[in-house]
């Protein structure tokens, strides 16, 4: 529940400090007192839409905090743990805004997004506003209101995982047919390329296997070619490079070894030595140049290695892909043929997703109605004492067409109703007045209150339009309503304010040396509740009358 709202500069609201307690809490306060900055500022805090205009003259900035105790395992407490927030002691909310209209939000001093802070503000307080009457009357809201008060979650979420599997079966199959379309008008072509691709027959990891042999035999082409022009330069002279050694060797062996000179014979073993190295360097270039590759291998690798690369860049994949491409295109082709079997299998697989969705849609679909016969008759009951009970209440559950099945199932739910006797049914949202509207909207929120997950609840001006006996059923259904969960209500009706267990009266003051205008808050004590009272009732002049009356009414509640 809510235990604290705090405020800082918002509005007319200068500086603020609230404690709340159990069960029903009542505003009230002259028009134009400001109750309804107050719920302004609630909302303000759980994430509603906020501009510069709601920081206060003067000021800086403006911040409200809302303080809430949790029960164990509540939906925002589940939230903020998935967020790594501890929430095992409370919830405190806190939203600042500058006077420049930027905000900053934070939740138990963690700094949180708008959308977070909207989640978990959903879950913690429920306004209802005076001319809304409202989202619970919003035909949107009907199947979760429905299923909330049955308690099927679990039947929901099963029928919901169900239709996912069944339109993934069905977009499985819707693709397969527009692949087999496409395929067979392009036959022609995709043979042509499976052909092509099959012929070349490329393999993983190939492509880079070629480039780096086609490098090396480059590498080595260009060895061969030094070579080449070396064995060509010992051929220069007619193909016997070392007959001029050998002449030159003659001509010094014809001479005595002995009448050589020391440095003539080191000149004879000079060429000896570099006739034996010249003979073996000739002999092992014309094998080097036997061995070397031919411009024909490089060619040949070069050429593969291309024609890959040029797949690849044709079917706008990488060169390792295209074997796997190629597999692909083979079934594909394969698959023709055969695609109405293909096709068949498909929509048998589609066929039994769908089923097993109709399945568990069906027992959703069966528990609704149950439960809105139930539901139905218990806010009947509920409709006489709130002066309404000339009018009628039906849950309406129906099947919808199958183009419309969706994940929360087969059906439509909506409000139906008569306001008068003899009065055509129609839809309650477009039937009820104003006041009647906010009357149903308590029948309903007293028969689900158990079913309820919101910490708090807030009416504003639930009692608008009506008086007399019919604000003392509104005011008595909302004492029944907050006994399961905290309930606070803005009322300008003498009857509800009767009934709260804790009362508010919201104030304008104004300062004279400075002109400034501000709002407050009194918690009143049981005198002051009469004399709120009394004034609800007579206006400012408050008459023995009102005051006899306003104890009558409190002793009553009281009693009650």
């Amino acid at each position: 529940m809510l235990t604290s709202l705090a405020i800082r500069n918002f509005i007319l609201i200068e500086s603020l400090q609230l404690s709340f307690g159990h069960k029903l809490t009542v505003l009230t306060g002259e028009t134009g007192a400001g109750k309804s900055i107050l719920l302004d500022a609630v909302s303000f805090a759980l994430g509603a839409r906020s501009d510069a205009s709601m920081v206060m003259d003067g000021a800086g900035a403006a911040s409200v905090a809302l303080s809430f105790e949790l029960p164990a395992g509540h939906a925002a407490a589940v939230m903020l743990s998935e967020n790594g927030i501890d929430a095992a002691d409370g919830v405190i909310i806190r939203r600042t805004l500058s006077h420049d209209g930027k905000s900053k939000a934070f939740i138990n001093d963690a700094p949180v997004g708008l959308a977070l802070l909207k989640s978990v503000g959903e879950t913690l307080v429920e306004i209802h506003g005076q001319f809304e009457g409202l989202s619970l009357l919003n035909p949107a809201t009907h199947m979760d209101v429905l299923d909330t008060y049955a308690g099927l979650a679990q039947k929901r979420a099963g029928a919901a995982a169900a239709y996912r599997e069944w339109q993934e079966k069905k977009a499985a199959r819707e693709r397969a047919e527009a692949e087999f379309d496409k395929a067979r008008s392009d036959e022609d072509y995709l043979r042509h390329n499976l052909a092509e691709l099959e012929g070349l027959n490329p393999q993983q990891g190939e492509e880079a296997e070629l480039d780096e042999k086609r490098r090396a035999l480059m590498d080595a082409g260009k060895a061969a070619t030094a070579q080449q022009d070396a064995h060509s330069a010992l051929e220069k002279y007619g193909g016997e490079p070392a007959r001029f050694i050998r002449e030159a060797k003659y001509a010094l062996e014809r001479v005595p070894s002995e009448s050589l000179g020391q440095a003539a014979r080191a000149i004879l073993e000079s060429l000896e030595t570099a006739h034996l190295a010249l003979d073996d360097a000739y002999e092992k270039l014309g094998d080097a140049l036997a061995l070397a590759p031919g411009d024909d291998s490089v060619d040949k690798v070069g050429e593969r290695l291309f024609k890959i690369r040029e797949l690849a860049r044709k079917h706008r994949i990488m060169p390792d892909e295209l074997p796997g491409f190629t597999q692909s295109l083979r079934e594909l082709v394969a698959n023709i043929d055969n695609s109405d079997s293909v096709l068949a299998g498909k929509k048998e697989i589609e066929d039994g997703a769908r089923a097993e969705y109709i399945a568990l849609a069906g027992v959703l679909s069966a528990a609704r109605k149950a439960a809105a016969a139930e539901l139905g008759a218990k806010v009947m009951d509920e409709l006489p004492p709130l002066k309404l009970e000339k009018a009628t209440f039906e849950v309406v559950v129906e099947r919808r067409a199958e183009k419309d099945f969706g994940p929360n199932g087969l059906d439509s739910v909506c409000f139906m109703g008569t306001t008068n006797a003899g009065a055509k049914r129609g839809f309650i949202h477009k039937i009820a007045s104003g006041g009647e509207l906010a009357r149903f909207t308590l029948a309903i929120k007293v028969v689900i209150s158990d079913a309820n997950s919101a910490a708090s609840m807030i009416f504003d001006e639930v009692d608008t339009g009506i008086s007399g006996a019919t604000a003392a059923a509104v005011g008595e259904r909302l004492a029944s309503l907050s006994r399961n969960i905290q309930t606070l209500v803005v009322t300008h009706s003498p009857q509800v304010a009767s009934c709260g267990n804790h009362h508010f009266r919201v104030s304008k003051s104004c300062d004279a040396p400075s002109g400034r205008t501000t709002t407050g808050v009194d918690h009143l004590t049981e005198e002051q509740r009469v004399l709120e009272i009394a004034r609800i009732i007579s206006g400012d002049k408050i008459t023995d009358e009102a005051m006899r009356a306003a104890g009558k009414l409190l002793e009553t509640a009281r009693r009650e």
